[in-house]
């Protein structure tokens, strides 16, 4: 996808976003996920660990965020950016950079969510973990060593959907994934319940489950709802057995 589309001007021209609009479209993306997890084998890395999440679809970018109380400490990389250090002729890589000016406090969020990204040695982790942008929160809204675009260009664009209207958002995850069109309703009411609830844990209605079911013939899988549940747990929502 070209970071000139349309949908990515739309996102360019807002700036930094805030800590909520991510969280929010990330909850999104899950529960939109999980209906393709329901269906299909897995093909992507993409689950929480505490309050960090990881996303990898396996097309050359990874991303991470960590929620600490009060803030959000995200990592990207691409294979596409220019900064991209695995090419032998690339200059010597710099990971500081990246975290200049980011207060001290937020050091841990920035180390759990840096543990979900490959070193120089692809290892998992540490001072060499590579990221080709990265930006974090001290209160509600994202900030970085650059400027958006810059930050946005260089990797972010990989959340793009995440940063979209929700209507919009999961409309192109649907097309994209190729799901049977009546699932959307359900993945609607899903994420409004989701958001709208202060319960740590919301269960799929029968209403919302029948759209996992007709998504998969009516003849579910136990593996495959078994990853769509462990998706939908990382956003306090229970598919039931």
């Amino acid at each position: 996808m070209s970071t000139g589309d349309p949908p990515f001007e739309n996102i360019l021209a807002q700036g930094f976003p805030t800590v909520e609009r991510l969280r929010r479209g990330i909850v999104l993306g899950c529960i939109a996920h999980s209906f393709w997890l329901a269906v299909n084998e897995r093909v992507f890395e993409q689950f929480w660990e505490g309050d960090t999440y990881m996303d990898d679809q396996m097309q050359g970018e990874r991303w991470a965020v960590s929620f600490p109380d009060g803030g959000a400490v995200a990592v990207f990389y691409s294979s596409e950016s220019s900064r991209n250090p695995y090419p032998e002729d690339s200059p010597p890589y710099d990971q500081s950079y990246y975290f200049r000016g980011m207060p001290e406090h937020l050091l841990p969020a920035k180390e759990r969510a840096l543990s979900w990204m490959l070193d120089l040695d692809f290892q998992a982790g540490g001072p060499n973990a590579v990221v080709t942008a990265a930006m974090w929160a001290d209160g509600e809204r994202f900030t970085a060593i650059e400027p958006w675009p810059d930050v946005f260009n260089h990797s972010l664009w990989e959340c793009a959907y995440q940063l979209m209207p929700p209507e919009i958002a999961l409309t192109h995850w649907w097309e994209g994934m190729g799901l049977p069109g009546n699932g959307i309703v359900s993945a609607h009411s899903l994420y409004e319940r989701r958001i709208a609830s202060t319960e740590a844990i919301i269960t799929v209605e029968p209403r919302e489950l029948q759209g996992f079911l007709e998504a998969a013939g009516n003849a579910p899988n136990p593996y495959r709802f078994a990853a769509a549940r462990e998706l939908l747990a990382g956003v306090g929502i229970a598919l039931p057995e």
